[in-house]
């Protein structure tokens, strides 16, 4: 991923989930907030932070993984259409499994997510 770090923070992570724009999907939900510039350089303007969590309900490792795997190639996928700067966390719904959806699923959830939240760049 080109412009995008994974997203480690306790606290940011926390900040996105509580007070960022969320959008459900069929099989995921997105959150998403503005980067802020701290003085400690967690967080700048030019850069994005992406995290994906995935539930123990969804299955056992292999199948989380999967999942995981999915929802970052899709990002990485449209990486370069979609606006710098931002915090996003992904995550799936509880009762998905990977034996019910494929990658295009997950793919085309992101997409359509992605263009309720005004994310593309025009």
């Amino acid at each position: 991923m080109k412009y995008t770090f994974r997203l480690k923070n306790k606290k940011v992570f926390k900040y996105v989930l509580r007070n960022g724009k969320y959008n459900i999907g069929k099989y995921i939900v997105l959150h998403i907030t503005k980067t802020k510039n701290n003085t400690n350089n967690i967080c700048s303007n030019n850069k994005s932070f992406f995290a994906v969590c995935v539930s123990k309900k969804n299955g056992n490792s292999v199948k989380r993984n999967k999942l995981k795997r999915w929802a970052r190639e899709a990002y990485k996928i449209e990486e370069n259409n979609i606006k710098i700067g931002y915090n996003i966390i992904l995550l799936y719904k509880k009762n998905i499994k990977p034996e019910d959806i494929d990658f295009n699923a997950v793919y085309n959830d992101l997409k359509n997510c992605f263009i309720k939240l005004d994310m593309y760049e025009n």
